[in-house]
């Protein structure tokens, strides 16, 4: 858009000024004691300037009757407050007597602020001879250097200059006028030092009429280097270009005929300077290219009600102020467009090109209402750069808002969190209620927002909070918002600490309407309804598993469907016996604490225990004598350092998973023995115990006894591992590590002529064995080795042991047919006993998942192969039946 050009408001001028002056001058009779009436300002050139200009002017000033007495003189020219005095310009002044002789200067010229302007005072003094005549003239010339400000229109102001006599404190002022004009430019005023847009016109005022100049661009040593536009100032002293082609993305500077570098200040070029690297990076501007996104926040809007709102961003990561101009193609004109935007942010409106002005680096809140449905293309362009964007947006008709719940029904148990989903249509904003105090005695109401628009809501309701404190209705996942909580009936309110006073068991009245809250605590009218059945809360069984010392990171950071995934990989096993060291998870099976640890389930499980309120977990180590109670640890005593709480909501029970080592080591215990014996016990208090969570205290517990890790090699009679030179060789072990467990064979040889050391690996299997396999077939048989087993720091003995030589057959090649066949023969009955004895080692589980019972037809403690295990072993029958079929 083209717009018309800031001019200079008001003025200023002139002056006179400092000079050099000769010595042995003749000097004026004392100071001005008098000065008359005939006093002029006889010439001010030029006497007319244009807007923002920076001029040098001449002057001639003659002051006339004035009479010496022996004091000094000051000269003091003024400029209006809007005005400046160049102090890097030419001030100059020569005062002469009326004899022609030069009066010299005793001090001057010196710069000060008067009537709140910057340096638009100038002052010098003279020093006259006291053998001066009376009623003397003096004649003052010289040169001034005056900016002024920029006008919007035609401004006339006085220059003054003023005779003192700092001696008596007479004086004589004269003024002459100075003539602002405006000069017709578009586009914006350039500044050095500033970044200006690609696109963008821009101008330069008070350059010398009918000059040519040139725009170069800054060269790597930051001094005008390549040329890329000559630009002719007009009798007005005028520039005008736009920022495009090649004065785009770079830093340029303007430089005149001399090659002397354009300074310029809010669009007026000031002195010229020598186009070394100081001046020339004072003088530069930088031009970059406009980046803008100008997008909704969703895709559809309606157009009735609250639904028919939509958030529209306009945004640039270069500039932070600009306008821009909106359009839409799909028949919105600009009483639409005012309609959409709202009056007050339209700036402009065109409506021979259905368009309006916004401000950019905003979001606007658009409202749709009443517009007809269909698709629109909103198309944003900054009014003075080439930088757009468009967006579309489809306008649905908006039927009747409503809002219902997914379910009928919702069931928990007493202190669980009960989770909500509200189905919206046609709205984002509905209110819900739980509980009814008419026949419930409690109710809380809330304001919930579908912030994504995806017509689905989803609200927590924490059923161990309510009726203690506010945190009761709270937002689901990131795209739901839940404001305005208030709760109301006949319960003791936040006063009381949380769990003193919990809701009772039964049927709740939910009710859910498509409205915004009124704040009346009731919801009335057009309402959907739910029931929440909350049931007593239980507590049901403790169960103490292990698992390797080395999964107890990996089990602390996990979830609940992790616990299962490590049961099921038979990395987590139930246990009575555990090895020290080992990682101890105790399962908790107990509903109705969900809502007490929402939050930091580990550190709200710590200070909960601690207290011992509302629940506690603890550990007691067995003495082994009648009527004699053991040493007791609190799970807040071994500390949050060693023990992280995994909460499953789904199967109504919580994981504690412990470092095995932080019971053992409690300071409260006395030193550890092999196979000392610990209870773990679990209590949930009842009101006698200042607890509404459950009428009477709740126990469950669970004993295990902890030995001290043991790892054994299996050898023959002789305490000897024999093994042959071949691959495939097996080194056996059994320990009381939790299966799972990695386990370090070492095979030591330092036998001449076939030295070697090997580190085969095993898993600690569900009965305790492990099997760790070498390769021997690069070595000797006769060779002699040791060998031991290890896990971190704990090792089994050390054992003898030699290779033999092999007696596995050996395959010829071309002549192999004889042991295909014994080949075959072999696997097929490896595999048939090997399905054999998987399907009658698979577990068989009543309710699945961790924490439930199990019956095996195996031995020993945990669960046994998986049904994986014997499906693997089918298949594998399958592939050798096929195999000998071809």
């Amino acid at each position: 858009m083209t717009s018309n050009s800031e001019k200079l408001r008001s003025l200023f001028l002139t002056a006179l000024m400092v000079f050099s002056v000769f010595a042995g001058t003749v000097a004026l009779s004392g100071s001005a004691a008098a000065v008359s009436g005939n006093s002029s300002f006889e010439t001010l050139s030029p006497d007319t300037v244009q807007s923002g200009a920076t001029v040098t002017h001449d002057y001639n000033i003659t002051f006339t009757d004035v009479t010496p007495d022996g004091g000094g003189d000051d000269i003091t020219v003024t400029l209006p407050a809007s005005a400046s005095f160049d102090t890097d310009g030419t001030n100059s002044v020569n005062v002469m007597d009326g004899d022609g002789n030069e009066i010299s200067l005793s001090s001057g010229p010196s710069f000060s602020d008067a009537n709140g302007g910057t340096d638009n005072q100038l002052t010098f003094q003279i020093q006259p001879d006291s053998s001066a005549q009376t009623n003397e003239t003096l004649f003052v010339s010289g040169q001034v250097t005056v900016q002024f400000p920029t006008v919007s229109s035609e401004t006339t102001a006085p220059v003054t200059a003023t005779l003192s006599d700092s001696n008596d404190g007479s004086s004589a002022t004269v003024s002459s006028d100075v003539t602002i004009e405006t000069v017709d430019v578009e586009g914006a005023p350039l500044n050095s030092g500033d970044t200006v847009y690609t696109g963008q016109d821009v101008y330069v005022t008070g350059l010398d009429s009918n000059s040519q100049y040139r725009v170069r661009e800054l060269n790597d040593d930051n001094l005008p280097g390549t040329l890329r536009q000559r630009v002719n100032a007009g009798s007005d002293g005028v520039i005008e270009f736009e920022l495009s082609d090649e004065l785009s993305d770079g830093d340029f500077v303007i430089v005149n005929d001399d090659g002397d570098v354009i300074p310029i200040n809010n669009g007026a070029a000031q002195t010229p300077e020598s186009p070394n690297e100081s001046n020339t990076l004072d003088a530069d501007f930088e031009v970059i290219t406009q980046d803008l996104t100008a997008e909704f926040d969703d895709a559809s809007t309606g157009n009735d009600g609250s639904s028919a709102t939509v958030d529209y961003e306009i945004d640039s990561n270069l500039r932070t102020s600009y306008a821009v101009n909106i359009s839409a193609q799909g028949d919105l004109d600009v009483e639409d467009l005012n309609e959409i935007f709202g009056d007050a942010n339209t700036t402009a409106e065109y409506d021979d090109e259905d368009t309006v002005t916004v401000n950019g680096q905003q979001t606007f809140e658009l409202n749709f209402t009443d517009i007809d449905a269909g698709t629109y293309t909103f198309e944003a362009n900054v009014t003075d750069t080439g930088a757009s964007d468009a967006d579309d947006i489809e306008v649905t008709d908006t039927g009747d808002a409503s809002a219902e719940f997914s379910d009928n029904v919702y069931t928990n148990q007493v202190g669980d969190i009960v989770n909500i989903t509200v189905e919206m249509q046609n709205t984002d904003t509905a209110t819900l209620q739980v509980g009814e105090q008419s026949n419930s005695g409690y109710s809380v109401t809330a304001e919930v927002v579908d912030d994504d628009e995806d017509g689905v809501a989803y609200v927590e309701f924490n059923s161990f909070t309510a009726a203690s404190n506010e945190t009761v209705l709270t937002a689901g996942d990131d795209d739901t918002t839940v404001d305005n909580v208030n709760q109301a009936g006949n319960f003791n309110g936040s006063n009381v600490p949380v769990g003193s006073d919990v809701l009772e068991n039964g049927d709740y009245n939910m009710f859910v309407i498509a409205d915004e809250y009124d704040g009346n605590g009731q919801i009335s009218g057009d309402v959907s309804r739910a029931t929440l059945d909350l049931s007593p809360r239980t507590t049901e069984s403790l169960d103490i598993w292990t698992a390797p010392e080395g999964e107890l990171d990996e089990l602390q950071g996990t979830d609940a469907a992790g616990i299962s995934e490590y049961a099921t990989a038979n990395n987590l096993t139930r246990a009575d016996t555990i090895a020290q060291g080992d990682t101890v998870v105790v399962q908790v099976s107990a509903s109705g604490l969900e809502g007490a640890l929402a939050g930091d389930e580990t550190q709200l499980y710590n200070d909960t225990s601690a207290e011992g309120r509302l629940f506690n977990l603890s550990f007691e180590r067995q003495t082994g004598s009648l009527n004699t109670d053991g040493e007791i640890v609190d799970i807040s005593e071994i500390g949050t350092s060693n023990f992280d709480v995994v909460y499953d909501a789904e199967g109504d029970s919580h994981y504690v998973v412990i470092d095995g080592e932080a019971i053992t080591n409690a300071s409260e215990f006395e030193d550890y023995e092999d196979g000392d014996e610990y209870k773990a016990n679990f209590t949930v208090f009842g009101n006698d115990d200042g607890n509404d969570i459950a009428d009477d205290t709740q126990s469950v517990n669970s004993t295990f006894a902890v030995d001290e890790a043991e790892l054994e090699l299996d050898t023959n009679a002789d305490d000897e591992i024999i093994l042959e030179a071949a691959a495939g060789q097996e080194v056996s072990g059994t320990t009381n590590l939790a299966p799972g467990t990695e386990v370090e064979v070492v095979l030591d040889s330092d036998t001449s002529g076939d030295p070697f050391v090997k580190y085969p690996n095993a898993i600690v299997q569900q009965d305790g064995s492990y099997t760790a396999v070498a390769d021997f077939s690069e070595n000797q048989a006769g060779s002699e080795f040791t060998a031991e087993a290890r896990v971190d720091n704990i090792e089994s003995d050390s054992f003898d042991g030699r290779l033999t030589e092999s007696t596995q057959p050996e395959v010829t090649p071309g002549n192999n047919t004889d042991t295909e066949t014994e080949t075959e023969t072999e696997t097929e009955t490896e595999t048939e006993t090997e399905t054999t004895t998987t399907e009658s080692m698979v577990t068989t589980t009543e309710s699945g998942g961790a924490g439930t019972a199990e019956e095996t037809t195996t031995g020993g403690s945990g669960p046994g192969f998986t049904a994986a295990l014997a499906l693997i072993a089918l298949v594998a029958a399958a592939l050798l039946a096929v195999r000998r079929d071809n």
